[in-house]
């Protein structure tokens, strides 16, 4: 029978704003009495407070003068029992929490993952807090349904960061680009090494217990080395056989000027900060990764480069350069694969091995003070059964490869070193697992199959064509977006948008650079502009909106004109 809600304004409010829930309490279960809550976000650098159970709506006080403080601030209920929510609709401050702006509701149903996902996408933020009232936060889901919000948070923020920089992006991606021509394809080692044992190499504190084993494996193991692992690794006296590089960021650089690696080849992702070229003067490998977006993928369509790209089994939460190399090692045929230096935990209170960064030593009071999902700090279980201090992302890294590792049966995988480790991943030491490896001259071979796979030197008259294509497709972009800018001033005179406006849309969606450089931007910053809204906008809400979004799109053109990031 279909309940009856009649001269209630706190529902007609509902009904407005989220008319999928109406339907959903005619069938609730009987009201509970739940408990008034109290919450004052702890940090100030929080941007979205999460709350599971709308009992904390009791809190509204102390949470308006929060969201107030800053006007990029969200609290977002979250709840899973319809009969809380009926109850809520007469609550003291149900009609102001529904009026609110910066406050959301959302109601959550099993499995939580699909709808935390959609939530997360409103509100593509870092810095987070999750808070549950007092008979919430005894329920046994409550934990996992935290750590689902921070991994699904870290995935989302990533991927929109990825977006709203991609202009940002274009300085490393367009230098690399231009080192194609002089590169051999590191995709073309594909079943090149099969059955030769590998050793993926960390830069985790364990590590130095492998540093003696590894310089007796010189001539026995493919020796991998990503990142940070680069400089721990030759600043120990033990130079791998290929480098990777992936991190766009300029620590890369910071990291690497101080390694000693120099002659080793490269193996690097399109995205990687260009200034780690004045760190090493050996031969360069790229791999088709998928890892530079559409730009990458746009010059490997014009070059004819149709490798498939390195790991897309590995899933969206593989977001380290360990990760990438497990799956190039995989990609060639390596077996076994063993771990070293691959802590995932901050072992020994460090964060790195010795001689990566001048101090490793981590303080558990200012990390827990850290609110951005990734980093968030968890407590668990390392290989030998001891708590270890570790990260969210380091919690999804150890699942990613363990799952990466079920896909691929017919290859063994061992850890060999200390720290979370890895479901179904079996525990060894380096010496032992390494016993009856044979000797084998592998910087040989590395060399024959570099020369034998280099990329064509005359790609770069093709490059540099195409780069003034897509410069002079940006100055169209940045003219239109001046035109649309003016246009959409001048239809405000009238409140409504004009055939000219449309008829410029359409223009600058077709455009080359639009789609090679910059394709979700556009919708990414409609989501941002309006979040959450699914409403349709009326007309003085849509010159506002193409007022906001053509700023940003000003903002973004002028930067990559004025740097000349494609020239």
């Amino acid at each position: 029978m279909e309940k009856s809600f009649a001269g209630n304004s706190s529902l007609d409010l509902l009904s407005e704003r989220y008319p999928e829930l109406i339907f959903l309490l005619n069938f609730s279960s009987p009201c509970e009495v739940l408990p008034e809550e109290e919450f004052i976000p702890e940090f100030k650098t929080v941007e979205v407070f999460y709350i599971y159970g709308i009992g904390g709506a009791s809190a509204y006080p102390s949470l308006k003068k929060w969201v107030l403080e800053e006007k990029t601030r969200r609290v977002v209920f979250l709840e899973d029992a319809l009969s809380a929510i009926e109850r809520f609709l007469s609550s003291t401050y149900s009609e102001q929490i529904l009026q609110d702006s910066q406050m959301f509701l959302s109601y959550l149903e099993e499995p939580y993952e699909k709808k935390l996902e959609e939530i997360v996408s409103s509100y593509p933020v870092e810095h987070v807090f999750i808070q549950a009232t007092n008979s919430y936060r005894k329920r046994p889901q409550f934990e996992q349904l935290c750590l689902q919000l921070l991994r699904i948070t870290t995935v989302v923020h990533a991927n929109t960061t990825e977006i709203l920089k991609s202009h940002h992006m274009l300085a490393n991606l367009m230098r690399n680009i231009s080192r194609w021509p002089h590169s051999f394809l590191a995709n073309r080692f594909q079943g090149q090494f099969v059955n030769i044992p590998a050793i993926i190499c960390g830069a985790g504190p364990s590590l130095l217990d492998a540093i003696g084993p590894l310089k007796n494996l010189h001539d026995r193991a493919l020796i991998l080395a990503g990142g940070s692992a680069i400089t721990a690794l030759s600043n120990q006296g033990v130079t791998p056989h290929l480098n990777i590089a992936a991190d766009p960021n300029f620590e890369e650089f910071e990291r690497l000027k101080t390694a000693s690696a120099y002659e080793t080849p490269l193996i690097y992702a399109t995205r990687v900060h260009p200034d780690i070229w004045n760190t090493c003067n050996g031969q360069m490998g790229y791999l088709v990764s998928d890892t530079g977006g559409t730009c990458e993928k746009h010059f490997e369509h014009l070059l004819g480069i149709d490798h498939q790209a390195v790991g897309p089994d590995l899933g969206m939460e593989a977001l380290s350069v360990t990760t990438l190399s497990l799956a190039f090692a995989v990609e060639m045929g390596c077996n076994p694969i063993v771990f070293v230096g691959v802590d995932l935990s901050y072992t020994g209170m460090q964060r790195y091995a010795e001689k990566v960064v001048s101090h490793s030593v981590i303080d558990p009071k200012t990390l827990e003070e850290n609110t951005q999902a990734a980093e968030k700090l968890l407590r668990r279980k390392n290989i030998k059964d001891e708590l270890v201090y570790t990260t969210v992302k380091w919690v999804m890294e150890s699942e990613c490869i363990a799952s990466f590792a079920k896909k691929h049966k017919n290859c063994r995988f061992i850890n060999a070193t200390n720290g979370l480790g890895f479901k179904d991943i079996e525990n060894s030491s380096l010496e032992e697992v390494s016993a009856d490896w044979k000797p084998i001259d592998l910087h040989a071979a590395i060399h024959q199959k570099m020369q034998l796979y280099q990329l064509d030197p005359h790609f770069s008259k093709a490059i540099a064509s195409e780069k003034k294509k897509l410069h002079a497709s940006v100055l169209r972009l940045q003219e239109m977006t001046l035109r649309m800018l003016k246009i959409t001033h001048e239809a405000q005179e009238v409140s409504a948008p004009t055939a000219k406006m449309i008829l410029l849309e359409f223009d600058f969606q077709e455009e080359l650079a639009l789609n090679a450089l910059f394709p979700f931007l556009d919708s990414t910053l409609d989501c941002l502009l309006d979040p959450c809204e699914k409403r349709k906008r009326g007309d003085k809400e849509m010159l506002r909106y193409f007022l906001e979004k053509y700023n940003s799109w000003k903002e973004i053109l002028e930067y990559v004109v004025e740097q000349n990031l494609i020239g």
